[in-house]
């Protein structure tokens, strides 16, 4: 039977390797969860968003110009999940050694009060959708903090669910992603 749906639930920090000096550190943190046939799952893992201010575009907290480019990258291969085999099973399904970046690329948004509606292109897997996602956006201390989530159907992005002990365990389709952080322009 299946198992209901989980949210997420951040790690409040995860140890990467180092970066190439003059690389910008990870400032996001990022998952994805969903459910299989046995449990619900989280893998975590820490991006970067960069946005540049806009002069002109609708109004954010703390950032009357509002934004003019903003991008999420995530390094697949820096993914952790509850344990070594689950993790394993991600980076089968992912392929980072073919795609080693999730990005989302912001091509618009709408601000009401602390909320947002961004609507932008969405890459895993060497795969490009348009993404339409709430958000809220608060100043904070050095810059905006941003936070995010949709759900999507990780098929639609050439992700094949994996499937384990001679399908007895099958993860779903339906998988939820959801950001988080402090961004200084």
């Amino acid at each position: 039977m299946r198992t209901a749906y989980l949210g997420v639930v951040f790690c409040a920090a995860l140890f990467l390797p180092a970066r190439p000096a003059g690389a910008q550190q990870p400032n996001v943190d990022f998952a994805v969860s969903g459910t299989s046939t046995v449990r619900s799952w989280t893998c975590n893992v820490k991006g970067v968003l960069k946005l540049t201010p806009g002069t002109g575009a609708p109004a954010l907290p703390g950032l009357a110009g509002g934004v003019q480019t903003a991008t999420l990258t995530v390094p697949v291969k820096d993914f952790k999940c509850p344990n070594d085999e689950m993790t394993q099973h991600l980076m089968d399904a992912m392929k980072p050694d073919q795609h080693g970046e999730i990005t989302y690329r912001l091509e618009r948004y709408v601000v009401t009060g602390g909320r947002a509606e961004a609507t932008g292109a969405l890459t895993i897997n060497g795969v490009t959708e348009p993404i339409t996602m709430p958000l809220t956006v608060a100043p904070a201390s050095g810059g905006l903090q941003v936070a995010g989530t949709t759900r999507l159907d990780m098929t639609k992005f050439r992700v094949d669910p994996p499937v384990v002990m001679m399908g007895l365990m099958k993860v779903g389709p339906q998988i939820r992603i959801e950001f988080k952080g402090v961004v200084a322009p």
